[in-house]
């Protein structure tokens, strides 16, 4: 099985590196599974003809967090803005979660980790009309990282939140 998710990151990467596009298609059931992907800003959307004509679901990585930091930069902001404009007319449940690198007690990562959820859901908030929208904050501290590592560029990878739109 890790060898599977290993090749799969391995190709999304080299595909992204490629100049590919970067709209992938992902079932409801795999949907989690990118919490793994080493890639630095990918967006996945999904249209299933066959069972829900216009069920989508749209993924978004904010991954510039400073160390020690909540707060969005101008390129989350600007991420969280196209994430918005894919769902604006479309009701559903978002799940936002956050992570951090492995620097910190286990305790002040987890709450790290859910500082950089909610100033995320704070974004979205107060640009969506939020009764279209249901949703879960998640936090998963040092837990789950992207790359596996203690360099700075891992770190800075680790350093992220996780937005999960699915049209209800």
């Amino acid at each position: 099985m890790k060898a599977f998710f290993r090749t799969l990151c391995i190709t999304l990467l080299l595909t992204l590196m490629t100049g590919c596009a970067t709209n992938t298609y992902v079932s409801d059931e795999n949907i989690g599974k990118f919490d793994d992907l080493s890639v630095k800003k990918f967006l996945i959307a999904e249209i299933q003809p066959t069972v829900e004509p216009e069920k989508r679901i749209y993924l978004s990585l904010v991954s510039h967090f400073d160390f020690d930091k909540s707060i969005l930069k101008p390129e989350d902001i600007t991420e969280l803005d196209d994430f918005i404009a894919k769902i604006i007319n479309l009701k559903g449940h978002i799940v936002i979660a956050g992570h951090t690198d492995y620097q910190g007690s286990d305790d002040y990562n987890e709450k790290l980790s859910f500082r950089r959820s909610i100033v995320i859901q704070q974004y979205l908030s107060t640009h969506i009309s939020i009764e279209n929208y249901t949703f879960e904050v998640a936090y998963f501290g040092e837990n789950n990282p992207i790359v596996k590592a203690h360099s700075l560029k891992a770190n800075a990878l680790n350093r992220r939140g996780i937005v999960i739109f699915t049209q209800a």
